[in-house]
């Protein structure tokens, strides 16, 4: 979850809530919901009662930030020192060529070509390009 997103949504749930009113405004086919009174005549009106203050669930949420702060402090470091080998030439090779055939096949297709046509090419190009 974006920080900034969660910060709102405790900001939120930590302001004090007070009972709010919803109207449903008709003109002509257009359809309005809004927190003023009508213009014209009221189709409905809802008396809105915010959610009680939940202390268990603003704690989990400090909780779960303060996690996320503590996770996103220090980059993560390998400690084994594992060493990945880069993609040989060859593998690179390999791709290239199938992306040519895929080029080449849709070319000659042209652009109504079949679903099958382009999923047999998709999937050579994945699995020569991994």
């Amino acid at each position: 979850m974006d920080i900034r997103a969660f910060f709102v949504v405790l900001f939120v749930a930590s302001v004090p809530a007070s009972a709010q009113q919803v109207f449903k405004c008709v003109s002509g086919a257009q359809v309005v919901y809004q927190s003023a009174p009508c213009p014209g005549v009221t189709a409905k009106q809802w008396d809105a009662q915010p959610e009680p203050d939940n202390p268990a669930l603003r704690q989990r949420l400090a909780r779960t930030a303060a996690q996320l702060r503590a996770r996103n402090a220090s980059p993560v470091r390998s400690g084994s020192g594992t060493y990945v080998a880069a993609s040989s030439s060859k593998d690179r090779y390999a791709c290239e060529v199938a992306k040519e055939g895929r080029r080449a096949a849709y070319e000659a297709a042209g652009v109504h070509r079949s679903f099958a046509l382009s999923s047999y090419w998709d999937n050579a190009v994945q699995d020569a390009c991994k």
